[in-house]
């Protein structure tokens, strides 16, 4: 089951609750890192009078979010000319990127310019987290004064040390609290979109990509 805490569509943002075990839930998280992402792999640098190398300039367009859809499979080609006084964006790429956050890149000072080509291709997080799709993380749904007080092994059991409790003035109600709480399988997701995805997306697809892998996993056993 499944119950949405709060949801963000203009900063993409989610959190919800969900039953599921501590292991399924931490491979569905790292699963997020096989979802095919686009991003710039390869700079042409035509005009670079900015104070920044161009092995810098680079690296920060390399880490732009490029909005990713089906469509976006093969190799695509954007183009950067700006003249200064201006601070560049990403936001500046023709075409655009279609991600709406607009990220400086450099400062261009009278006189100075910047022309370049980028080149984008879809990759995986696995190989670079230039292709993650965005920030996943989850946390026990257990109020932070009873986590604070006890320990949770891979399974969601919840272990407690009573005699440490009393040594540190803990109440009877509060251990007795614990003690009947036998596991924690309750989880809140967090989920926070870069951009390239529908933040909605990131969980169902990563959820696919453990099932594939599975399935691969399946197969080779045989």
């Amino acid at each position: 089951m499944i119950k949405i805490q709060d949801y963000n569509k203009e900063k993409q943002k989610i959190s919800f609750d969900i039953d599921t075990p501590l292991g399924l839930a931490n491979a569905i998280r790292r699963s997020a890192l096989e979802i095919p992402i686009m991003a710039i792999d390869e700079v042409e640098l035509i005009r670079n009078d900015s104070a920044l190398f161009d092995e810098i300039l680079a690296h920060r367009i390399g880490m732009v979010p490029i909005k990713t859809n089906k469509v976006s499979t093969k190799e695509l080609q954007f183009k950067l000319k700006k003249k200064g006084p201006c601070t560049v964006y990403s936001t500046d790429f023709e075409p655009s990127i279609g991600v709406e956050f607009k990220l400086p890149l450099v400062i261009l000072a009278e006189g100075q310019e910047l022309e370049l080509n980028a080149y984008a291709k879809s990759g995986k997080g696995i190989d670079h987290i230039k292709y993650s799709p965005g920030l996943i993380y989850y946390q026990h749904n257990l109020e932070d004064e009873l986590l604070s007080l006890a320990s949770i092994d891979e399974t969601g059991k919840l272990e407690i040390d009573e005699e440490a409790l009393n040594e540190k003035g803990i109440s009877e109600d509060i251990i007795n609290k614990l003690k009947k709480i036998s596991k924690v399988e309750e989880l809140t997701f967090n989920i926070e979109s870069w951009g390239q995805l529908e933040v909605k997306e990131i969980f169902t697809k990563a959820i696919e990509g453990l099932s594939k892998n599975l399935d691969e996993l399946n197969k080779a056993i045989k």
